[in-house]
């Protein structure tokens, strides 16, 4: 059983939808924040853009993702693990359909609004620290040229705890934030910190279960959902239970979607 304190359950009602493709990969999100922000900064893709991609079709907008790790050498070798898997006949449908995830990055990043930089993402205190200084970027960098209407996505398996601090400062740019926090038993009491300290309310919690459970019922990776004040609907109080029904699904499809208790 997930065992959360009442600090994580969010307290107002909100018009929610999910952006990104079923299972892992989606999130979910308030509706008129997403529609009203001009500009989608990204932590974290991987070979999965759906979240980014589905953000574009609202409408007008700019999409700026960072991630280090997605370069040459990522795609030849997801390209040979995808042909490995499909000779020793494991998932042989999708990993066929892997096969030509290059040339779908390609043709979404190539499309004049949407930007992908070869970055890795850390706080300006640390910048000057980790690899060379021209490959690092702080979350006050990226948005240093972008006054408001910025909706935040961050999945950094575990760099987020670099940049929280930058995240409350720059809390009036935001509309929205949809954050992954990994190893959430270890670090939660910084995280109910975060969430005191972040000019922002939580709207949405769901637990990836691709992630372990603790013995006292936490688990160790989490999905959280931030909207400014400024698009609660009408305080009407919340009386979701969790996961939600039609929107929330479970990061593994094959497991199931772990219920949360709140205390």
């Amino acid at each position: 059983m997930i065992r959360i304190s009442n600090l994580f359950c969010p307290k107002f009602k909100c018009d929610l939808i999910r952006l990104g493709k079923s299972f892992d990969g989606g999130y979910v999100v308030e509706r008129r924040s997403v529609m009203e922000s001009k500009t989608l900064v990204s932590f974290g893709i991987s070979d999965d853009w759906s979240f980014e991609e589905d953000f574009s079709n609202l409408g007008d907008k700019k999409i700026y993702s960072y991630d280090y790790s997605v370069d040459r050498r990522f795609w030849i070798t997801n390209f040979i693990k995808s042909i490995l898997r499909i000779l020793f006949l494991k998932n042989i449908t999708e990993n066929f359909i892997k096969l030509f995830d290059y040339f779908k990055y390609k043709k979404f990043f190539d499309l004049k609004d949407n930007f992908h930089f070869k970055k890795f993402i850390t706080s300006s205190s640390m910048k000057k620290n980790l690899f060379k200084s021209n490959i690092n970027i702080s979350l006050n960098e990226t948005l240093k040229e972008i006054d408001k209407d910025i909706f935040l996505k961050i999945d950094i398996e575990g760099s987020e705890y670099r940049i929280l601090d930058e995240i409350i400062k720059n809390s009036k740019k935001i509309n929205g934030l949809v954050i992954e926090f990994h190893d959430f038993d270890l670090h939660y009491d910084l995280i109910k910190k975060f969430i005191n300290d972040f000019d922002q309310n939580l709207i949405h919690i769901h637990v990836n279960n691709y992630g372990s459970i603790n013995m006292e019922g936490l688990p160790s990776v989490i999905e959280l959902s931030f909207v400014s004040n400024f698009f609660l609907k009408d305080n009407d109080l919340n009386n979701e239970s969790y996961p939600v029904e039609n929107l929330d699904m479970p990061n593994n499809k094959d497991e199931i979607d772990y219920n949360i208790t709140f205390y």
